[in-house]
């Protein structure tokens, strides 16, 4: 399947995007293809991106069965307590949700925030030393 042949679009409940650990997450995920994609599947991640490199972790995946050429799928999924989103000057733990089509692996995604009082964690820049 060509990129252009499949038209991905996640939304997420109240448009909201930084939530709490543990929390509930629902939303609908939408596609319009030229032909049915083989497969569909919601993946939520997390990546830690530092200096060093980057280091991608799948938490969960959804699969969405039996998909048809054009759907809407409402998904309701329960978040990990852990580990927070953070941002610092050496490294930054970021969560995504991406709707993924097969063959091919077109995907939209929606960036999240999963921290405690719905911020992202600001590690200080200089760390104090003994």
């Amino acid at each position: 399947m060509s990129p252009a042949a499949i038209t991905l679009e996640l939304a997420i409940e109240h448009g909201r995007t930084a939530f709490e650990p543990g929390a509930r997450l629902g939303g609908a995920a939408s596609w319009s293809a030229s032909t049915p994609p083989r497969g569909m599947e919601l993946r939520l991640s997390w990546t830690l991106t530092g200096k060093g490199g980057r280091d991608l972790r799948i938490a969960e995946t959804i699969p969405l069965p039996q998909p048809g050429a054009a759907e809407r799928r409402p998904f309701v999924l329960t978040l990990p307590i852990g580990p927070y989103s953070f941002r610092g000057s050496l490294l930054t733990l970021a969560w995504a949700l991406d709707l993924v089509a097969q063959p091919g692996e077109e995907t939209t995604r929606v960036n999240l925030i999963i921290a405690p009082r719905h911020q992202m964690i600001e590690l200080p820049h200089d760390v104090p030393r003994p």
